[in-house]
């Protein structure tokens, strides 16, 4: 909630590139009884991003980003930056605790029904309640330091009140966890004075009015510039050379990947005295699905790549087999990427030995 540094604490690795995916599906199912959770991601329309000025290789660089994620079980949330995580990478303190509990599977490359290029892996969070505690002592610490530190915003500098100071202060004292996992649904509980409530529906807000106008000027951007030049990889767009038609305002709107993302999931956002709630998913479900909208971004120059390269690309790959997939990896020990697999072993016998000191 509090801060960007808090964020970035839970951050296990950055990582930039030009491989991209242009939508994206999260099944999430907390096994209570086995003390695990259980991720599917599938990417759906990966493809190659250029025109942003950090290379001019793009297509090298996506290939090369493919072969990390196969060596090194990378995987991502919404985009390839900044939402990306490495457990293979040099990892410390806090971060370092949490990784340790968390195993990666890649799966295949696939062509969806409509012979678009998709991905998926699987991750598994073991552990998860000794997980969710830890995670919870980084958010409680976060959230205490944040309280004695100003936001900046723009050219204005705010500080949370003394009633949320107390709230939270309060909220702490009785036992309670600003994150509660259960299945089906994922809750965070930010104590917070009505003052403070308000600027978080104001940062709502702001979020809506820097993504949306975003995403539907680079949509029309791209639809532009690959209709007149065929440049299917560029994907910027400048806002001031892109004029989005009134009769097309509403589709665009619609199509906006960050306000589909209120309209496709299941979320909510309720306010009690002195608490606000911010909850993903259904109350009582089995699972948790979350979907991230396509940005219309897809091409197929990759898909044309790989096929040259002789890469192996299962066809037609449905929902029903996907489900299969995910329900076979439920049932077993994941099969961890090379990298991954080979620093886990080498860092068993250090493990061993904190362990053994710890029981003495």
């Amino acid at each position: 909630m509090y801060t960007r540094s808090l964020l970035l604490a839970l951050l296990f690795l950055l990582l930039g590139g030009c491989l991209e995916f242009d939508a994206q599906d999260v099944t999430v199912v907390y096994d209570a009884k086995a003390d695990r959770i259980d991720i599917h991601l599938v990417y759906r329309g990966l493809f190659v991003e250029s025109g942003s000025g950090s290379t001019d290789r793009p297509m090298e660089k996506a290939l090369e980003d493919l072969a990390k994620v196969r060596d090194r079980g990378v995987f991502y949330f919404w985009c390839n930056y900044p939402f990306s995580f490495d457990l293979a990478g040099k990892l410390k303190g806090p971060v370092q605790a949490l990784a340790n509990h968390v195993d990666v599977e890649n799966g295949a490359l696939f062509t969806d029904e409509k012979g678009v290029l998709c991905g998926h892996q699987f991750v598994r969070i073991r552990e998860a309640r000794a997980f969710a505690q830890k995670l919870n002592t980084i958010l409680e610490l976060g959230a205490q330091v944040a309280m004695s530190e100003p936001i900046r915003e723009g050219g204005t500098v705010r500080s949370f009140d003394d009633d949320t100071k107390e709230a939270l202060r309060e909220f702490l004292r009785s036992g309670s966890r600003l994150l509660q996992i259960e299945p089906g649904r994922i809750e965070v509980r930010l104590p917070c004075s009505a003052a403070d409530h308000a600027w978080l529906k104001q940062r709502l807000e702001q979020y809506f009015l820097e993504n949306a106008p975003r995403e539907m000027v680079r949509r029309v951007a791209v639809d532009e510039r690959r209709a007149a030049d065929g440049d299917r990889m560029d994907t910027t767009a400048d806002p001031n050379k892109v004029a989005i038609e009134g009769a097309k305002v509403k589709d665009a709107v619609h199509d906006a990947a960050s306000l589909r993302f209120f309209w496709d999931n299941d979320w909510s956002f309720v306010r009690e005295e002195d608490l606000t709630r911010v909850a993903l998913g259904v109350k009582g479900a089995d699972r948790l699905v979350v979907r991230k909208a396509g940005d219309g971004l897809y091409h197929d120059a990759l898909l044309t790549a790989l096929r040259a390269k002789g890469e192996a690309i299962e066809e037609k790959i449905g929902a029903a087999e996907l489900e299969r997939r995910f329900a076979a990896f439920r049932g077993r020990d994941a099969v961890l990427p090379p990298a991954l697999a080979a620093l886990r072993t080498a860092s068993k016998p250090e493990q061993a030995s904190e362990a053994a000191a710890e029981t003495k």
